[in-house]
């Protein structure tokens, strides 16, 4: 088959770039079965097993489609293109009108929430992935820090009440107190103890240590998550994730990887269960349910689908 994937972001990604890091691996793995893949992504892209042609608008995006290519697959431009074509959503936008046919979502969650149906997990290169030589203590909480609904306010209240240190990856504290709402919860001032260390971006074998290391992955999130990305590669580094019960990760959390908890005395006893979690398990769980190869061939057969004329519902 031969199939254009388009993303707006640099490929690969520098820094975290969940969604970068998705498109890279899925090409990666569609070549590794045979197809031609084109990539058009923004200027200074690159991928060693594929032709990577770059635009940065509308225009430029339709003008590098091969002529001959059988399916294009948008990831984040929202344009017409006289292809056959898949949409992947990678944000939560539910309001956003689509009237295209034939839209993507990451978790059956996420799809619902946008009124779809239709959804591929994210995947991953589950051999990328070891487990750590030992663990620590600590509770690890990445994600963007400044952004409230990923919950780095309640994760430090957590570690008061707890008694745990905290490392914490996705930034600065001095980016606590450009958005307001997260200067508003004062959590600058409340992370200025020992306990919270704090590790900027993180990213390759600081990514890694840090998530195999730890005892378990912090995720007390306030929205709706399309996926979760980062928790799935703590799951793969044997480290189990403690969150709660919002978007898709009621689908990604099992019994093997980790607890959810929505008060604080749930917390507490997820905190205690996890001891119990061996840590070759929890990856064993992710690697199973979670690889790249699984996802590469879900987007075969929507591609199937729609060059068979059928519309997704």
């Amino acid at each position: 088959m031969r199939i254009t994937l388009a993303a707006q972001s640099l490929i690969p990604a520098k820094g975290y770039g969940g969604t970068q890091r998705q498109v890279e691996w899925l090409i990666t793995e569609l070549v590794k079965l045979g197809h031609h893949v084109v990539l058009i992504a923004a200027p200074g892209s690159s991928h060693p097993m594929c032709e990577v042609r770059h635009a940065v608008s509308d225009a430029e995006c339709l003008a590098a489609i091969p002529p001959d290519t059988q399916i294009v697959n948008l990831h984040a431009w929202k344009i017409e293109v006289p292809f056959p074509t898949l949409n992947t959503e990678h944000g939560h936008l539910p309001d956003y009108p689509r009237p295209r046919q034939n839209w993507n979502f990451l978790s059956a969650r996420h799809a619902a929430l946008h009124g779809r149906k239709t959804f591929v997990y994210n995947g991953f290169p589950v051999d990328a992935y070891r487990l750590a030589p030992s663990k620590n203590d600590h509770l690890f909480f990445m994600a963007a820090i400044a952004r409230a609904g990923k919950g780095l306010n309640r994760a430090v209240d957590l570690a008061r009440k707890f008694d745990f240190t905290l490392d914490i990856a996705g930034g600065s504290r001095w980016k606590l107190l450009g958005r307001s709402k997260t200067r508003r919860e004062g959590v600058f001032f409340k992370s200025l103890s020992a306990r919270y260390r704090f590790h900027g971006m993180v990213d390759g074998r600081d990514k890694l240590r840090l998530l195999g290391e730890s005892k378990a992955f912090l995720n007390p999130i306030s929205w709706e998550e399309p996926f979760g990305m980062a928790q799935v590669e703590a799951m793969l580094c044997g480290t189990p994730v403690l969150t709660t019960p919002r978007g898709a990760l009621l689908e990604t959390v099992d019994v093997d990887t980790g607890r959810f908890f929505d008060t604080d005395e749930e917390f507490g006893r997820g905190l205690a269960e996890i001891e119990s979690l061996p840590a070759q398990r929890c990856r064993q769980s992710a690697a199973d349910r979670f690889p790249i190869e699984k996802t590469a061939n879900a987007y075969l057969e929507l591609y199937a689908r729609i060059l068979d004329g059928e519309a997704l519902p």
